[in-house]
């Protein structure tokens, strides 16, 4: 008698196509996980992305605003907006998330002015505006709001938080939406701009275009004598 082992014909097993079933299972399983993976990456970049271009890092660029009332004719040489109830209207500040409301007929005398940073026209004005207002009181019921809007990231002088935050500029700068939605209400036309507006509400005057220093002074004059 031998001791060698038997030689067994080998069987196919029948377990084994259910075992190859449950490899194909579990490979579609991380083919598929592995897919939802990716696009949740993709999501991430791609909100990344959408943040840094309204956000500009740690400043707002472009954020909530919107506006109550009927908006302005655009500005013209012949300004049919005189007279007229300007829109309030509410947005985020260039620091932070903070919305401010400005209600236009509230009893305050308001000179607002629009500004993007890539105007070399504004980029002139603004640090002379911001110089003038640390060496001189703004008028008694006399407020100053400033709009930054038409906000382009490929363009010069972005981000423009840290373009008024250089120039050292007083106060809160509000943040028009990428729609440009405060400055389209106004009839916003060529940078820089400026409206004034009386405590009732109604528009004083319009115009555009870079003020010096003396012209700025006159412009708080006629603002201070707005008010009732």
């Amino acid at each position: 008698m031998s001791n060698r082992p038997k030689r067994v014909n080998p069987r196919p097993s029948r377990l084994q196509p259910r075992q190859q079933q449950q490899d194909r299972s579990r490979r579609t399983r991380v083919l598929i996980w592995g897919a939802l993976g990716l696009l949740v990456a993709v999501a991430v970049v791609i909100g990344v992305a959408v943040a840094d271009s309204s956000s500009g890092g740690d400043g707002v660029e472009t954020g909530f605003a919107e506006t109550l009332g009927d908006p302005l004719p655009p500005d013209d040489d012949t300004d049919d907006a005189v007279g007229l109830l300007a829109p309030s209207f509410r947005a985020q500040t260039t620091q932070n998330t903070d919305v401010v409301d400005v209600i236009t007929d509230d009893g305050t005398v308001r000179a607002i002015g629009f500004f993007t940073h890539w105007c070399s026209h504004c980029r002139a004005e603004v640090p002379r505006v911001s110089k003038w207002l640390a060496d001189n009181d703004v008028p008694a019921g006399v407020e100053l709001v400033a709009v930054s809007t038409s906000v382009d990231a490929g363009a010069p002088n972005y981000p423009p938080s840290a373009w008024f935050e250089r120039e050292d500029w007083p106060g809160d700068v509000l943040s028009d939406s990428d729609q440009d939605t405060i400055a389209t209400a106004y009839g916003l036309a060529n940078f820089p701009y400026w409206v004034l507006v009386d405590g009732d509400g109604l528009v004083v005057e319009r115009f555009t275009g870079e003020l010096t220093e003396a012209e700025f002074t006159a412009f708080m004059d006629r603002a201070e004598a707005a008010v009732a």
